[in-house]
């Protein structure tokens, strides 16, 4: 006899193989997707009743010791299933109380955008698809930026020659920025910023057909960048530096990126510690979610990114990288932004920032596996490259698996 371990997303396929009836592969591989699903600020009820719904039906949950002992907290709990085990769960706490009817649906929910991670976002009236992934191209004109400073700055030309190429590479956003967020960078005042980006932007939209972002966090400068043709605010400060901003994007119906930083780029590598980094970077996409739809920012036009180098050690991009696909619980697109970064550097022998393209390829690649489709780099035909590979690799494994 010959023994091997199947790869998971292809179980559906070797029920095939072995002839197995197709009312039996239905039944069955929903079995075959085991799942642990972490559930926080649960309270000692909730605990001990998903505990004992788990047990019934043959799952079982992983709680704290403290909750046995019925102690008045808060907690989290574990949920170790598989997706015929959450679907009987989902079934059984419709009946319940303690606020618990609407878990399950919503543990299921959660399981699907971990599956097939969200792949549309909406700018005015049209909803944009992403086709197995998309490539922003990065526009730095600062003086500073800490790859490109200086490259594309005061020459308005030279910029947008290079967003017509990165369009022709692949780039289906083009992000421009005028101030520079390299750590330890100093914010420079609205009226200069407004002066390195606008008269680009605006040049940039008559050249190109792909998507316009503008990098800022100031309502002056989006506003004059949407004003322009920009159909897209990518903003470090997730609507925390200038409160005017988030009624501006509420109003234009333009997409926004809320990205995760720790402190401000003037401090955030000064020891960035987290308790729980993952959990942390999570609880501060709900707020922030949260805050932008109670201000009229429908959910659809939202874009997160963890921000990679943010207030980040060098293991916690790593991490972040590795455990991506966590962040897809939110069904927004994850956008994954490792170019050319210091961290590639730290583990590569201290390369210089133009050298660590292989670096940002493989940060990609990998983030690509893990659930991110929309890769903020500086180097688009070598990514978008890569990309377009490990989307066939992968795409072909799932068409496989299908059976069709």
């Amino acid at each position: 006899m010959n023994i091997r371990v199947l790869t998971p997303s292809t179980i559906k396929q070797e029920f095939q193989k072995i002839d197995v009836h197709p009312a039996g592969i239905e039944l069955m591989e929903p079995k075959s997707r085991h799942f642990c699903v972490k559930i926080s600020d649960v309270n000692v009820k909730q605990a001990n009743v998903l505990k004992q719904e788990c047990l019934a039906i043959g799952a079982d949950a992983a709680i704290p010791y403290s909750v046995l002992n019925l102690e008045n907290k808060i907690v989290d709990v574990i949920i170790m299933a598989n997706v015929k085990q959450y679907q009987k769960l989902a079934e059984k706490l419709e009946n319940q109380f303690f606020n618990l009817k609407q878990l399950g649906h919503d543990i299921l929910e959660a399981i699907e955008n971990y599956q097939h991670p969200a792949m549309t976002f909406s700018i005015s009236n049209r909803t944009i698809s992403i086709n197995d992934f998309m490539v922003m191209g990065i526009l730095n004109v600062t003086p500073d930026s800490f790859s490109d400073g200086g490259k594309y700055f005061d020459n308005i030309e030279h910029a947008v020659n290079r967003a017509v190429e990165m369009e022709s590479e692949g780039a289906f956003i083009i992000d421009i920025g005028g101030e520079s967020s390299r750590p330890g960078s100093k914010p420079i005042d609205e009226e200069e910023e407004i002066k390195r980006v606008i008269p680009v932007i605006k040049r940039v939209r008559k050249k190109v057909k792909c998507l316009i972002s503008c990098d800022t966090s100031r309502f002056s400068v989006a506003e004059r960048a949407l004003d322009e043709g920009a159909d897209i605010i990518n903003d470090i400060y997730a609507l925390r530096r200038d409160e005017k901003l988030v009624q501006l994007i509420a109003e234009k119906k333009c997409a926004i990126v809320l990205m995760h930083m720790k402190g401000t780029p003037q401090d955030m590598q000064n020891n960035p510690v987290y308790n729980d980094l993952i959990g942390e970077i999570c609880e501060f996409f709900y707020e922030r979610i949260d805050f932008a739809t109670q201000h009229g920012i429908t959910r659809d036009r939202i874009i997160i990114d963890p921000g990679i180098g943010f207030g980040k050690l060098p293991e916690d991009n790593l991490c972040i990288i590795r455990r991506l696909r966590e962040f897809t619980c939110f069904g927004l697109p994850v956008l994954l932004g490792p170019s050319r970064k210091s961290f590639i550097g730290k583990f590569t022998g201290n390369i210089p920032p133009e050298k660590r393209i292989s670096g940002t390829i493989a940060s990609c690649v990998s983030g690509y596996i893990n659930g991110a489709r929309i890769f903020r780099v500086h180097d688009v035909k070598e990514v978008w490259q890569a990309l377009t590979i490990t989307s066939k690799i992968y795409s072909y494994e799932q068409h496989q698996s299908s059976g069709s």
